[in-house]
């Protein structure tokens, strides 16, 4: 037991209106960690007083013994420490999270989970070897989190978003010119925007929107305003989601090609469901993963080729696609579309 939890202990026995004497509180110490001495536990209410502003105070009282001891009690009975102060180590974690939190900035829930944190990331003072209190948490500041900013999402659509979905209330919005109506199911966090994840009751199928493009977002009216939430309902059940929040409704086996960086890269991700990597006689490999998120009957759904596609063509030509054929071909569309921009671009340069 460190001296810390030494004095939360010592916080919870005298927070409970028993009057310790200071040899009760000893006797207590030792069941719980052995060994220890007065003037470590005479310290201890010391710093309790002094470091964490404890209204500490006792009165003489006489034991059973005959002897007079002193019996501490608070002044103020509501005084408790708080338990974040129990070690460095959760202060230094809580700390991270508020960095961690920067990544979510611009809905209410940041404010306040930010508040949480930074009351329980407060800088307390250690302990060293010789008893003295003191410490710097600067080597927080060495690990940091960067990551897409999130879309700020005006406060009342937070509200009554998250309200709809803690308490199942069906949802009525416009997005993108059209009325919407929604059993919302799930918030999701993707690459700096806040989607929602429900149950759309005019397309009679289960679909994200963009918390940023809801407008005029209000509780259905009249009768029918809740649903029973089906035990189903988890995002993570249609797809684990390596590529962001899309979706299809199949599963198809991509396979890729992949060299140099690309393939040091794909090594250390996991990219879909039964991933393997087969190392190829020339120093490349072949990733191939299961997935649902590449739209193969519809592949112009979101943008041709969707989230895969992208990522492939990111790695220029390190990356070429192998399978499913649908992917390929829109591979090739776009490697073609980029060589004719190439030379365009060529033929101004050369011009000027």
């Amino acid at each position: 037991m460190d001296k810390y939890e030494r004095i939360l202990f010592i916080d919870k026995m005298i927070s409970s209106g028993r009057r310790p004497s200071q040899s009760e509180i000893i006797e207590a110490l030792r069941k719980e960690c052995g060994s220890i001495d007065r003037t470590t536990v005479w310290r201890d209410l010391k710093d309790l007083e002094e470091k964490f502003h404890a209204p500490l105070d006792y009165v003489e009282e006489t034991g059973a013994n005959g002897k007079v001891h002193k019996a501490y009690f608070y002044t103020e009975p509501t005084f408790r420490v708080p338990a974040m102060f129990s070690g460095e180590d959760k202060i230094k974690s809580a700390q991270l999270m508020i960095r961690l939190l920067d990544s979510v900035k611009g809905t209410p829930i940041y404010d306040e989970a930010r508040e949480v944190f930074s009351e329980l990331g407060t800088e307390a003072p250690s302990v060293d070897s010789r008893g003295s209190m003191k410490f710097s948490l600067d080597s927080a500041e060495r690990i940091i989190f960067i990551g897409s900013p999130c879309v700020e999402i005006p406060a009342g659509t937070w509200r009554t978003v998250e309200e709809s979905v803690q308490k199942n209330r069906i949802l009525k919005f416009e997005y993108r010119s059209k009325i919407r109506t929604v059993a919302p199911y799930q918030l999701i966090f993707s690459k700096g925007n806040w989607n929602l994840w429900c149950y759309d009751y005019e397309k009679k199928t289960r679909r994200l929107f963009t918390l940023s493009e809801m407008t005029g977002v209000r509780f259905k009216s009249g009768r029918d305003k809740e649903f029973v939430l089906p035990e189903d309902f988890d995002f993570r059940l249609v797809t684990p989601g390596y590529f962001g929040t899309f979706f299809s409704d199949e599963e198809c086996e991509v396979r890729v090609r992949m060299r140099s960086y690309a393939a040091k890269y794909a090594r250390c991700r996991t990219w879909g469901e039964n991933q393997s990597v087969r190392e190829l006689p020339d120093g490349c490999i072949e990733l191939s993963f299961v997935t649902t998120q590449f739209p193969r009957s519809s592949p112009n759904i979101v943008g041709p080729g969707g989230p895969i596609l992208t990522w492939i063509l990111g790695w220029g030509e390190d990356a070429v696609p192998l399978a499913p054929p649908e992917l390929v071909g829109l591979w090739r569309k776009r490697v073609d579309a980029m060589n004719r921009a190439s030379a365009e671009i060529s033929h101004f340069t050369n011009a000027d």
